[in-house]
């Protein structure tokens, strides 16, 4: 069965609304652009003028067609744009692409922007835009846009782009990225953004996917599509912005976009096998790198250079960015050292620039031979220095245009200056298979990015757990209450009772037994170690009492008697209700510990223990639960378990509760239990 933007992408016939022969106008751009990739099927340019238009005659209306057309381009303002709409439909197009920002008003009074989705739902056809500028398919040649394309390339990449500045900046500035498809969803009137990334996945010319995302307004279409890509064995490479608060507001008065939580994208981007990246730049580099057509294998990249003080200079940026390259294995350093002058070390990256001489180049040629050989070595990178207007060595430079033939491994080359004058060279380079990333920072991030994707590939898909249905109980959702639900759900939790006079105390303390902990359980007092509500070590009755005592006279008399756990490390969770994507689960250090480690990981719920283990494996307090300086490890199993079990409960809750929180979770020797918990309940 066709795909939904089948019509947009594969339109076998265009009409182009609005196409103009005046010189310079936005129509003659028009009427340029759907011509300059020599497109072969039917096009016709409409204009209520008529006459020629590129020697080409012209109709005055869409509905002179003898014939519905797959799509059409409506290069028309505002207050014709309903109506050009709406005369298209009538003709049987079956697609359509708008420029127009839509703001102002329709004919009935309604928004223009409103007026045009309803539109577009009613007769349920992909609308490219509004706010955008289009979309390209260089395969096939047509070009839904003002921009000519007749100097780009085709290539494996499939570029998605809310912002329409974003798409010309990044699909017609540099001829070594290559596309298959561009496109400019915009306020996405009659398609959403998951839809292009679904029509890119099934298309055997499209590669990776790079997405400018301002955000999601279909989040479940968004994760479905996400993981047809990941089984596809398509990356999908993602630049979210509205990171902060102001973008994001930023983001909704741009596209009218609903800007969900950062912390929800990522833990989605992370849970659908997406590559997630912070510039535009790291979203080309990393999208050029992964379109090429190989896949590493286990291991880490290896580096080949010209320059001793840039391979010190990426050796630093590693480290401090978390990328991992291939440590050299006793035989691959052997095999170096039995080839190479003597001054060069043996590394990663490995520096070959020795004497000066006609043989200069043999030490790069047994580098580049040797590491492609490396078990350990999953892609290979080189770097010389090289510029359009100069190349110092005509051998390096062969050198540099064989990799693809020297290794079925991935490979690459680099600049470690992102400003290097190097168009050309990446141009021819991108001709013959291999990608010319600019930066080095930015190219360590394409390289770890890729690699980690490649590792999660062949990994099993974590079931999710079965989610019980529960209601929660009428009444105040005080801690007691809190912990008896998070009980249910299958928490250890600390044992404890609400008492409100003496005599319940005196009672509950002995079913209890000592130490205790007493806290405040009166209403609205959320945070109780904020007001002196909790006293901690009791061990009589007596101290007990007088506690109590404190208590009523500064907070009131009710309170919640618990029996004081074994101290361990502490853990927090929480929960809160993502708008977009549903239950998301957060994971900290908890208590005191809140102080020293200011980290936390995120999840969206329900998630298995596995997944629990390894965000929890995140933290850096993960290394005290494991055991330090001869300290015996605590039940990092146990905290896991528990862990799973609250996203389950945040998942049973997500329609009744607006956030959750468990904190301390204390990590002990022989498990994990909730301490203090609280639920505050969704509005009315």
């Amino acid at each position: 069965m066709p795909h939904r933007l089948s019509p947009l992408f594969n339109a076998q016939s265009v009409a182009v609304v609005g196409a103009s022969a005046k010189p310079d106008s936005f129509g003659e751009r028009m009427a340029k652009a759907a011509l300059s990739r020599g497109y072969s099927g039917d096009l016709s340019f409409i204009n209520p003028r008529g006459g020629t238009i590129l020697d080409r005659e012209v109709l005055t209306s869409v509905r002179e067609l003898d014939h519905a057309p797959d799509m059409a381009i409506l290069g028309v303002g505002r207050r014709n744009l309903e109506g050009a709409l709406i005369d298209a439909i009538d003709a049987g197009a079956k697609s359509a692409v708008i420029f127009d920002t839509c703001q102002g008003q329709s004919a009935d009074g309604e928004t223009l922007l409103s007026r045009l989705k309803s539109i577009a739902r009613e007769a349920n056809i992909p609308i490219c835009g509004g706010s955008g500028m289009g979309l390209i398919n260089m395969q096939n040649g047509l070009v839904g846009s003002f921009y000519p394309v007749d100097q780009m390339k085709a290539g494996g990449i499939s570029l998605i782009a809310h912002s329409g500045s974003v798409f010309t900046v990044l699909g017609m500035n540099d001829p070594r990225f290559r596309f298959d498809l561009l496109s400019s969803p915009g306020q996405e009137i009659g398609a959403t953004v998951d839809e292009y990334i679904s029509f890119a996945t099934e298309r055997e010319t499209t590669h990776t996917i790079a997405v400018f995302m301002e955000s999601a307004r279909n989040p479940e279409g968004l994760i479905k599509c996400l993981l047809q890509a990941r089984d596809a064995g398509k990356p999908v490479v993602i630049c979210k912005v509205g990171r902060t608060e102001e973008s994001a507001r930023l983001a909704r008065s741009h596209t009218g976009a609903l800007a969900g939580s950062h912390e929800a994208y990522a833990a989605v981007f992370r849970e659908c096998g997406a590559i997630s990246v912070n510039s535009v730049d790291a979203l080309m580099n990393t999208a050029l790198l992964c379109s090429m057509g190989r896949v590493p294998d286990a291991g880490r990249p290896g580096l080949i250079t010209d320059s001793g003080g840039l391979r010190e200079m990426t050796l630093d940026l590693a480290e401090e960015n978390g990328t991992r390259l291939a440590e050299l294995s006793s035989s691959t350093r052997d095999s170096l050292r039995a080839v190479l002058p003597p001054e060069l070390e043996p590394s990663n990256p490995l520096d070959c620039a020795a004497d000066f001489t006609d043989e200069f180049y043999v030490p790069f040629e047994h580098g580049l031979d040797h590491f492609a050989r490396a078990d350990e070595v999953s892609m290979l990178g080189f770097e010389i220095d090289l510029r359009d207007d100069y190349v110092y060595d005509e051998k390096l430079w062969s050198l540099m245009r064989t990799l693809t033939q020297r290794t079925d491994k991935p490979v690459f080359a680099y600049a470690s200056f992102g400003r290097a004058h190097n168009r050309r060279l990446g141009d021819e380079l991108a001709d013959l298979g291999v990608p010319y990333l600019n930066g080095a920072e930015t190219m360590l991030q394409a390289i770890q990015h890729f690699q980690d994707w490649a590792d999660a590939r062949g990994m099993a898909v974590p079931d999710r757990p079965k989610v019980p249905k529960f209601t929660l109980p009428h009444g105040v959702l005080d801690e007691s209450v809190s912990l008896g639900i998070l009980e249910y759900f299958g928490l250890d939790v600390a044992k404890n009772g609400v008492c409100n006079l003496d005599s319940e105390v005196r009672a509950m303390a002995e079913e209890l037994g000592f130490p205790l902990v007493l806290k405040t359980a009166e209403p609205g007092v959320e945070h109780k170690s904020d007001v002196d509500g909790v006293f901690l070590d009791i061990n009589d009755e007596k101290n007990l009492l007088q506690r109590y005592k404190n208590l009523t006279t500064q907070l009131g008399p009710r309170v919640t008697l618990q029996r004081q756990i074994e101290s361990g490390i502490e853990l927090a969770f929480g929960c809160v209700v993502d708008p977009e994507f549903g239950p998301l689960v957060m994971v900290s250090p908890g208590g005191r510990l809140v102080e020293l480690f200011d980290e936390r990981c995120f999840a969206r719920a329900p998630f298995s223990d596995d997944v629990a283990l390894s965000l929890i494996r995140k933290l850096r307090v993960a290394q005290l639960i494991d055991g330090v300086r001869g300290e015996s490890p605590r039940d990092m199993t146990s905290a896991a378990t528990a862990l799973s079990a609250f996203s389950v409960a945040c998942a049973a809750l997500a329609d009744q509760i607006s956030e959750m929180d468990v904190n301390p979770v204390m990590v002990t020797h022989s498990g994990a239990t909730a301490v203090d918990a609280l639920i505050i309940r969704k509005p009315d």
